[in-house]
């Protein structure tokens, strides 16, 4: 019996992970590449937007996309490419992530997808490394990832980073790869189709800090994920973000840092590890960040992390 798999990279036009604007695939069959596909996306309405920082990481813009098929159509390509084989992603939650609330945004049915995150396994399989940044990882394995954001690229460094690990491990699947590598197969749970989730409402320039402000204050803290890598930087690790990031809202890091195995946390306490300093009007520190000195010149133990430490430790460089 054939091993079977296919690499999945997606970008995003801003946010919500809803918002897919393109998708690579890569077909691998036996540790060889057999097929590609990849597709600009029209995001679903409402979530249509795209930011400027997601224009900067992946240069798609709305003018791209607007004779591109809409996700109903794309889900149903990716679902017919993948012919129920597992998927394969560089920071494989953010993937999985844009497929479960993509099709949440349009009502869609989803299939239950078992799926590997080379991040996690890169981290496993070549510890040495600095980084296990997709053209970090790419890099060390001979693969040069030429447009990188790119979602056919990127795909295919996930899928050649898969093909490395497995060689290293001297596996026949990637089944036997994750648990060789000391974890095992994820799933993406199916999900039936129901009425589309209402997109969130945009808010005027004028309105958006507030709105910000007023949003992060009022979501709940996600756990730390059951699946999470324990070799990741974040994994058990209490983090407290201090003012704003550029490259997402509160809401989002605060997923990111729970997908790696991190607890998010709104305020510094005496359980804090690592605060992430962020901008934040006027000069000075936040009250957030002397809150951390004074732990910290007490002995507890407390990282100061910029912005782009943050990215690296959740293996990203500066977007999804």
């Amino acid at each position: 019996m054939s091993d079977s798999w296919t690499a999945i990279d997606f970008e995003t036009a801003n946010q919500d992970r809803g918002s897919a604007c393109a998708v690579g695939l890569v077909k691998v069959r036996d540790g060889v590449i057999v097929d590609r596909h990849t597709t600009l996306i029209r995001p679903p309405a409402g979530i249509d937007f795209f930011s400027h920082h997601n224009i900067a990481v992946h240069g798609i813009t709305p003018d791209a996309v607007a004779d591109a098929p809409t996700w109903r159509t794309v889900h149903a390509r990716i679902v017919e490419f993948t012919d129920g084989d597992a998927l394969v992603a560089h920071n494989a939650p953010f993937d999985m992530g844009v497929i479960a609330q993509a099709c949440a945004r349009t009502g869609l049915a989803t299939p239950g997808w078992d799926y590997a995150c080379t991040l996690a396994l890169s981290r496993r399989t070549w510890a040495e490394l600095s980084d296990h940044r997709l053209p970090t990882v790419s890099a060390h394995i001979g693969h040069r990832v030429t447009h990188h954001h790119r979602a056919d690229a990127d795909a295919e460094a996930a899928a050649r980073i898969a093909i490395a690990a497995m060689e290293r491990h001297g596996t026949a699947s990637l089944a036997e790869l994750a648990r060789a590598a000391g974890g095992g197969l994820r799933r993406l749970a199916p999900v039936a189709a129901a009425v589309p989730a209402p997109a969130p409402v945009r808010e005027s320039p004028a309105q958006d800090r507030f709105a910000r402000w007023q949003r992060a204050a009022q979501a709940e803290l996600p756990a730390p994920s059951p699946d999470a890598d324990p070799a990741g930087p974040l994994y058990g690790k209490v983090v407290c973000v201090s003012g704003d990031l550029e490259s997402m809202d509160k809401p989002e890091v605060w997923r990111r840092i729970a997908e790696a195995g991190g607890t998010p946390a709104k305020n510094v306490t005496k359980k804090t590890d690592v605060l992430v300093i962020g901008s934040h009007d006027g000069g000075g520190k936040t009250s957030k960040h002397r809150q951390a000195e004074t732990y910290a010149e007490r002995g507890q133990r407390i990282a100061f992390v910029t912005e782009a430490d943050l990215l690296v430790r959740l293996g990203m460089t500066t977007g999804a």
